[in-house]
């Protein structure tokens, strides 16, 4: 009894504390509003609190705003029922009181109805079970506009079913919209408070935005000074015309000067608006005809989606056909890229709306390889098609930066010219030529919308090559005016470049041709795995080793061997699948034209007549898990098989089966063929979620489809080069099979590629975690604070931006998150050390204490003054790390000191750990 009235006199104690001091809330940095449908979570996730419509949010979208840290709240109207809301025009007539808002053409409630509350009440547990944060509790004072006698009745009905909410769900932030005359009794439970208009307003009768008058202003600030005074967050939400943007920035600073947390928008809060922060546009749409082929064979997603990768941006591909969106794309994309060779297309009146809104909006376009436009929009990206036909052109000029100068020659051709000129002479020529009749043409320009370039001026391609004629790199950022800003990186990490091993179950039940006849997996394991110290990814097909598969007499030697593999703790587990599908969407392959498998379907198991989904991926999964795996390991890879290009049913069934999936696409450069047209992209966006490829090809074509020769994988490492420099456009990727360790001479050239990968000094990453880390190039995003720093918010596991030398160097301790940068030919990289980061810059390289590189994931940086550093890493090596600082560090863990060894401006310390926690640099 006497530890219960202890309990409750403290909490009694609390509760007079706090109703002495006032409401004490934990206030947001920032706070923005999407009631429209498809959120963008990834760009939203900037804010610190977000208030979504639920009939227009997805669980994934308040599943992943919690996951990146972003408090989702639910709107609810309290006061009125609009009439789109399905679920609260079901409350029974009683709940109505038979008025209306007449601005919003929505109905008044009856705050006392016994029904609406319980709906009010029903909301909110649903809203709490589904993830989110709080509700934002709007029409507070609709009630007002009632007849005056009603308003005591309904104001004590507001406050009770506000208090019974509260009761009922104590988790629930209560997100208040005005409100004004219940507040004085709901201090306690408001963790803020929204006020619209105190510099920019809407008005709804005339649909028109203006500015506040300035005795609004005084009486709205009379209304919030209480709010002041018990220390609740106010949220001043604006209005103010979208293309505005400066003037957007100077309502934002004008609130945040006045102690408000700001947010911009448009009256249907239905965009990304400008608040404590701005997000900063790190999407480029990529528009492709769906006639010319699938998104996977289309040449914008193969030549150009890596190199935009590689610009740190996400790439959205979207046919162009009827589903092209109609809605903003200013706020969300920096660009607009177009690869379409075969006119306009099917879609033309919606294409063309949607060429006419991004032109409205300013939003830079560019066009590869044909300009898919109707003469009527042609004049408004002032060209023309020249009428006569064309017999003949010379070269009568052109820019060396971006044509003829970078991969393949640039020869007069008129091959599929489009004979394009410009009105004018608008934009500026980077190719002109002369044709027969003396005209001058352009099939390359920059102009003031973006830019084009054509073919054949696009692409030299021989029999056996495919050059670039244009700067693919330069042209981008030149046509649509890319901004500096830190890019996204997934080649690199703490300043080494990553590098991750998987191997493909193929090949498991092989013999190799050596002393002994060994089967591959010992070889692969013995040889490849155990010597050297690489984090590798391995799986194996049931089909091959199990007994349900091709090989049932072998299964209690080959079982066994998965074993010793898997239990090596270098080892992460994957399955290739259960019967290796060579085709994921067999009834679609077999209806193209000239269709042949010349190895089958897939693998012919006995009594397995059909693929099944579920069997291949899942089925394969629990096999792997219930008969190979030592305790405490799980699969969490597929490996895609055979052509490796799921459709989206098989990519979201390994999600849901908790499974990241790898494989598919080419990147495959030899100094016989260097050309950047070998750089396929990371990524590939379906239904069903994300396709991850392979960094890099495996063995299989270096070696002609497994003909020989048998060293020729040692070539991967003219890749690992080409990739490498003049630009890193990859990780270090060692992809290969089984039976690479059947032949001496692939063994060799593994030997051969191990030893090449120790020299780089890389950092290894289980694939599974390098596959987050390309996560965040497609779902992170960034942000300006308002006081000119970077905010980079969900990275998923991506720990390196490069930083645009104009942009200077890291300010570390006006950062945070940040613990270095490395300054390399192929970039400036800066580390980061958590999903999320603050990254302020400075003219010159900072002189404190400043990580250069390490061998092992940080997971903490964290500067406690200029010269004093806490840390921590975790990794399966002992830690290696360089600091960069001109005075004396040592580092203190665990009781001891560690005192490093300078090279040059490096001090180097190595210490045993493998995980270090809380460690501290000291410097002086």
């Amino acid at each position: 009894m006497f530890g219960n009235n202890r309990v409750y006199y403290l909490a009694l104690v609390q509760i007079l504390f706090f109703s002495l001091i006032g409401h004490v809330a934990a206030a947001p940095a920032s706070v923005g509003f999407w009631y429209a449908q498809n959120p963008p979570t990834p760009e939203l996730a900037q804010y610190d609190w977000v208030v979504l419509e639920p009939a227009n949010a997805a669980q994934a979208d308040v599943d992943f705003l919690r996951a990146q840290g972003s408090l989702p709240f639910a709107y609810l109207s309290v006061g009125e029922i609009d009439q789109g809301d399905v679920a609260a025009n079901a409350v029974d007539g009683a709940a109505r009181v038979g008025a209306r808002n007449q601005a919003w053409q929505s109905e008044l409630t009856d705050l006392s109805s016994a029904a609406w509350q319980d709906y009010l009440l029903r909301r909110a547990g649903e809203y709490q079970a589904a993830g989110y944060a709080g509700l934002f509790l709007d029409t507070l004072d609709s009630f007002t506009l009632l007849e005056g006698e009603r308003h005591t009745e309904q104001q004590a009905a507001l406050v009770a079913v506000i208090q019974r909410i509260h009761r009922e769900y104590p988790a629930l932030k209560l997100f208040f919209n005005r409100g004004f005359e219940v507040l004085p009794e709901l201090y306690a439970l408001a963790d803020a408070v929204a006020v619209e208009s105190f510099y920019a307003g809407w008005d709804q009768a005339s649909k028109s935005y203006r500015p506040v008058p300035r005795e609004d202003r005084l009486w709205l600030e009379q209304q919030v000074t209480p709010l002041r005074e018990h220390n609740i967050p106010i949220v001043a939400i604006e209005y103010a015309e979208p293309a505005q943007r400066e003037a957007m920035r100077q309502i934002a600073r004008k609130a945040a000067a006045h102690g408000y947390i700001p947010f911009v928008s448009t009256p249907g809060l239905d965009s990304i608006g400008i608040g404590s922060v701005e997000v900063q546009p790190r999407r480029i749409a990529l528009v492709y005809d769906p006639r010319e082929g699938e998104l996977p064979n289309n040449p914008g997603h193969v030549y150009l989606g890596g190199l935009l990768e590689y610009l740190g941006y996400r790439v959205d591909y979207l046919p162009a056909d009827d589903t092209l969106p109609l809605t903003r794309f200013d706020e969300l994309y920096a660009g607009v890229v177009f690869w379409m060779t075969s006119g306009a297309p099917a879609a033309s009146n919606r294409f063309s709306r949607f060429l006419a809104a991004r032109l409205d909006e300013g939003v830079p376009l560019a066009f590869f390889g044909g300009l898919p436009i109707e003469d009527h929009l042609l004049s408004r990206l002032q060209l023309r098609n020249a009428q006569q036909q064309i017999e003949s052109v010379q070269i009568s000029n052109y820019d060396a930066a971006f044509m003829g100068s970078f991969e393949g020659k640039l020869t007069a051709r008129t091959r599929g010219l489009q004979a394009i000129q410009r009105l004018d002479d608008a934009g500026t020529a980077l190719l002109t030529l002369t044709d027969n009749l003396q005209r001058q043409l352009t099939p390359a320009a920059i102009m003031p919308w973006g830019g084009y370039a054509l073919s054949p001026y696009l692409l030299e391609e021989g029999a056996s090559h495919r050059r670039w004629i244009l700067q693919p790199l330069a042209f981008l950022q030149r046509a649509l005016r890319l901004p500096p800003m830190p890019r996204l990186d997934a080649t690199t990490e703490n300043g080494r470049r990553i590098a991750t091993v998987h191997i493909d179950g193929d090949g498991f039940a092989s013999r190799a041709e050596i002393s002994g006849t060994p089967l591959s997996p010992k070889v692969v394991l013995e040889a490849f795995i155990q010597p050297n110290d690489y984090l590798t990814s391995v799986s194996v097909i049931e089909g091959e080793v199990g007994a349900k598969g091709m090989y049932p007499w072998l299964t209690d030697t080959l079982e066994p061997l998965a074993r010793r593999i898997f239990a090596d703790p270098k080892v992460e587990p994957a399955t290739h699948t259960f019967s290796h599908p060579f085709y994921w969407e067999p009834e679609k392959a077999q209806r193209r034209e000239g269709f042949q498998a010349d190895y089958g379907l897939n693998l012919k198991l006995p009594n397995y007549p059909k693929m099944d989904l579920r069997r291949e991926i899942l089925g394969s999964r629990d096999y792997i898990e219930s008969r190979l795996l030592p305790p405490g390991k799980k699969v969490r890879l597929i490996f895609w098989s055979g052509g490796a290009l799921p459709g989206a049913e098989a990519i979201a069934m390994a999600y849901e089966g908790g499974m990241a999936n790898v494989n598919g696409a080419e990147t495959f450069l030899t100094k016989a063929d260097p050309s950047l047209t070998g750089v396929y992209p990371l990524l590939r966006p379906t239904a069903g979620g994300l396709q991850i490829y392979a960094p890099i090809i495996n063995e299989n074509l270096y070696t002609n489809l497994w003909n020989g020769p048998f060293y020729g994988f040692s070539r991967v490492i003219d890749t690992f080069e080409l990739t490498d420099s003049p630009r890193r456009l990859r990780a270090l990727n060692l992809y290969y099979h089984f039976y690479s360790g059947t032949k001496l001479a692939s063994i060799g050239a593994m030997n051969d590629i191990y030893r090449y990968m120790d020299q780089q000094q890389p950092l290894s990453l289980w694939m599974g975690d390098y596959l987050r880390r390309v996560r965040g190039l497609y779902e992170g995003s960034a942000a300006r604070t308002l006081d000119g720093r970077w905010q980079l918010r969900a990275l998923q596991g991506m720990r390196t931006v490069r930083l645009d030398p104009a942009l200077g160097w890291p300010d570390l301790q006006r950062s945070q998150g940040v613990a270095g940068v490395r300054d390399l030919p192929q970039g400036r990289y800066v580390h980061l050390s958590a999903d999320s980061a603050v990254l302020a810059t400075r003219v010159s390289r900072d002189p404190a204490p400043a990580l250069e590189q390490a061998n092992l994931p940080l997971t903490a940086w964290r500067y406690q003054s200029d010269k004093r550093v806490q840390f921590s890493f975790s990794g399966e090596f002992p830690l290696q790390l360089a600091v960069r600082y001109a005075g004396h560090c040592q580092i203190n863990y665990q009781g001891k000191e560690f005192k490093p060894q300078r090279r040059g401006e490096l001090l180097e310390f190595r210490l045993a750990q493998h995980e270090v926690s809380d460690a501290i640099l000291a410097c002086n």
